[in-house]
């Protein structure tokens, strides 16, 4: 027989957060931590100062490209790089951003340029 308790949140989870989740059902708790599982990923890759974005500023940076937001036309200060592959062996950096705040708007992006295999 399974415990009929629910789990403890973390000791400190805020009443604000804890409380309204408590009052969800399953399924729709399984897709708010879905998005929560996105939304931390997003914010890994993302924070100025992680780091990823170190990295793959850096080998922006050591593929001869700016690592600069700025200084690319239409592309905001918010944006973050992202590295794709979109062959073997072949990797090509990205500027990506969302159109809205919202977490639900469409992702842009501009490309920045192939990076060296350095």
């Amino acid at each position: 027989m399974a415990d009929e308790s629910p789990p403890t949140p973390p000791e400190d989870a805020p009443a604000y957060v804890v409380e309204p989740l408590e009052r969800q059902s399953a399924d729709r708790l399984r897709e708010l931590a879905a998005w929560a599982a996105n939304l931390a990923e997003h914010k890994t890759a993302t924070e100025p100062n992680g780091d990823h974005q170190k990295e793959f500023r850096r080998r922006v940076e050591a593929s001869g490209y700016s690592a600069d937001p700025t200084d690319y036309e239409a592309v905001p200060d918010r944006a973050y790089i992202s590295i794709k592959e979109p062959q073997d062996g072949y990797e090509y950096a990205y500027w990506q951003w969302r159109s809205e705040p919202d977490v639900d708007a469409p992702d842009k992006n501009e490309a920045i340029g192939p990076l060296d295999d350095s």
